[in-house]
């Protein structure tokens, strides 16, 4: 038992353990706002009518941006694929969620899209770590430019 503890511990300390907590940051928030994007795919016509406007470009085509945003940026989150550019749609979502779209900000009202904005400003600044297909590409192209 001591060496599987020993084991983890030495993972978690070493370089890759913020690579494997970056890859299950990215998983983990993916699939979750994924879940929020495919909710209102399913209800979209019910919600079209409804749904808040808070800057004004009307709530059909402000329900189809955070969609758009909630459903292809998370796909792309979760596989690490230009994961930088990825979240910014979505930290732009979250800032609108939290302080525009309730009036009178509240942190009752705005906890969860905060909590999303700063996962999200994390991606942003830590990138997708080595486990992601960014890196990947990234492994390719300086392949590809030394020969």
């Amino acid at each position: 038992m001591s060496k599987s503890v020993s084991r983890l511990t030495n993972l978690l300390l070493s370089s890759n353990g913020s690579d494997i907590a970056l890859l299950l940051l990215r998983i983990f928030v993916g699939i979750m706002m994924l879940t929020h994007g495919v909710a209102k795919i399913e209800n979209f016509s019910a919600l079209k009518a409804n749904f808040p406007d808070p800057v004004g470009l009307g709530a059909g085509f402000s329900l189809l941006l955070i969609t758009c945003a909630e459903v292809g940026c998370s796909l792309l989150v979760i596989v690490g694929l230009v994961t930088r550019l990825a979240v910014i749609p979505l930290i732009v979502g979250m800032c609108v969620a939290a302080f525009l779209t309730f009036p009178g900000f509240t942190m009752a009202a705005s906890e969860l899209a905060l909590l999303y904005l700063s996962i999200y400003i994390t991606l942003l600044i830590a990138g997708p770590g080595e486990y992601s297909l960014d890196e990947l590409l990234r492994m390719t192209l300086r392949r590809t430019n030394s020969n």
